[in-house]
């Protein structure tokens, strides 16, 4: 294959259904980062080789996209795949790193992933950056650490680990899901003339024990607890007139779609509603456990199903619309639909085993994708949940709010230093 134009020297294979509403947008997309601190500056030539153990395990993540008559499908690349060392994250899907929509980079003790998240999800990317530091760490230490739950070359290839759960069009009756969603919801009013896409970070970090022993005395989870402190800060913040305050929850959908391998897009969200009197009244506790409540009774295969649907009910429409600007024009479900209130989305924790000490940080960086955005992204990794304010203004009036609601708990907690970050715009595919 010659090294020519994304959409001219690839092949298409199949629709990209899972991932389709992130390629359309009034704006192109921004890459989604990984980066991953560790104790030692990184040695370049063991991280290409742990890419490419990786990759001869897991061979889909060297994907590209190609675009036909206005929809994108999946394409196998063969182009060299080269863990650079660069200051700055690259630009996935273009020349610069070969088209492929994964790339990774490296400089001085920092480790970047970057992706297209139309490529996977969180837990998607999870699973690379797991076996790709477990290789690392063993070939740099000189031994063979303990993989359980990574997946290696010991774990023979499913063709379900490229099932995509939204390929086929679904049925189900959508009214549950359309009633929740005209719910009247609190918009922060920094988001009104704010469009991004620059990003202010914020970061805490709070021992694994100490937030999981907090969330077992109340019957909360790390994301409802989360989502309770966060609430409650924004409403002794302001004041709330008309709505509730909204939690927007990313959750994957494996488990109930039968998925369980798939390392495609299969995650969509739930809203998780708390009225400004409950914010006021009840102790973060109990506000926390209610609406664990709340999360349980929808995280079940009837609700997968119906979120699915809403969903296809967007893209499978606007794959038979004759002309890309209708497709570009339905298929922009977050440019469409604003998230309110905010978001917390929960990534899961990497894999580490017995070299998590190794690791000194670990930071989520989500793009601006709803055009005005409030994110916390909280993941856990080598014995800390990391939780990082990614928004698209100075969000420090909240994250003291949140930081205060720690206290009265009696979390303890360690305040890291903010940044700003601005991450690089996809390459996507030209029409073929």
């Amino acid at each position: 294959m010659s090294k020519k134009d994304n959409g001219n020297g690839f092949t298409a294979k199949e629709w990209n259904s899972g991932g389709a509403i992130h390629f359309y947008g009034s704006e192109k997309p921004r890459a989604f980062i990984v980066e991953v601190c560790i104790a030692d500056p990184v040695q370049g030539d063991l991280l290409q080789a742990a890419v490419d153990k990786t990759l001869e395990r897991m061979p889909y993540y060297r994907q590209t996209f190609v675009r036909k008559r206005g929809l994108y499908y999946y394409a196998d690349n063969d182009l060299p795949f080269l863990a650079a060392e660069s200051e700055e994250a690259r630009i996935v899907g273009g020349e610069t790193t070969n088209y492929h929509m994964l790339d990774v980079n490296y400089y001085g003790r920092l480790i970047r992933f970057s992706m297209f998240h139309a490529l996977c999800d969180g837990l998607g990317l999870n699973r690379f950056i797991e076996a790709t530091l477990y290789h690392y760490f063993c070939m740099k230490d000189g031994r063979e650490y303990d993989d359980e739950g990574i997946i290696t070359s010991k774990i023979p290839f499913d063709p379900a680990e490229t099932y995509d759960a939204f390929e086929i069009k679904t049925k189900k009756k959508i009214g549950k899901i359309l009633k929740l969603a005209k719910g009247k919801r609190y918009r922060l009013p920094e988001l009104d003339d704010n469009k991004g896409p620059l990003m202010y970070r914020l970061p805490v970090r709070i021992r694994t024990g100490d937030l999981i022993a907090w969330c077992k005395a109340c019957g909360a989870s790390p994301s409802t607890a989360i989502s309770a402190f966060l609430a409650k800060a924004i409403a002794a913040e302001r004041t709330v007139e008309k709505g509730d305050i909204v939690s927007v929850v990313p959750f994957s959908m494996r488990q109930y779609l039968h998925a369980e391998k798939s390392f495609k897009n299969c995650a969509s969200a739930i809203f998780l509603p708390m009225t400004p009197d409950e914010c006021k009244t009840l102790s973060a506790a109990e506000l926390a456990a209610r609406v664990r409540t709340d999360l349980k009774s929808k995280m079940n295969e009837e609700w997968a199903e119906l979120l699915v649907s809403s969903v296809n009910l967007i893209t499978h429409l606007g794959k038979i619309m004759p002309f890309y600007g209708l497709k570009n024009k339905l298929m922009a479900l977050p440019e469409n639909h604003p998230q309110d209130t905010f978001s917390v989305d929960y990534v899961g924790g990497l894999k580490t085993g017995e070299y998590s000490d190794q690791i000194t940080d670990v930071r989520y960086l989500n793009p601006d994708v709803y055009r005005g955005s409030v994110f916390v992204v909280l993941s856990e990794t080598a014995g800390y949940f990391h939780i990082n304010f990614n928004q698209t203004f100075d969000s420090s009036d909240y994250y003291d709010g949140f930081i205060r609601c720690l206290e009265e708990e009696n979390i303890p907690y360690e305040k890291l230093e903010g940044d700003t970050f601005l991450n690089p715009e996809v390459e996507l595919p030209k029409k073929q």
